[in-house]
């Protein structure tokens, strides 16, 4: 599924950030997507197409 503003793959392990700003994206009217670590966010990349990636660089299982 993507939007007419764009897909994004929101990866934040620490909920409160991760909430927040899907949020504001999603109100904004982008499509986001969650992943809360590093392997469900190569898994996500490996079946859909993103406009944007916004990944936390620590995280568990793989790093960002």
């Amino acid at each position: 599924m993507s939007s007419e503003k764009g897909n994004i793959l929101l990866v934040e392990d620490e909920e409160n950030l991760h909430e927040a700003l899907k949020l504001n994206l999603e109100l904004e009217g982008y499509t986001v997507t969650s992943a809360f670590d590093g392997a469900a966010a190569l898994e996500a990349v490996a079946g859909e197409y993103f406009d944007l990636i916004i990944l936390d660089v620590m995280l568990p299982e793989l790093d960002g």
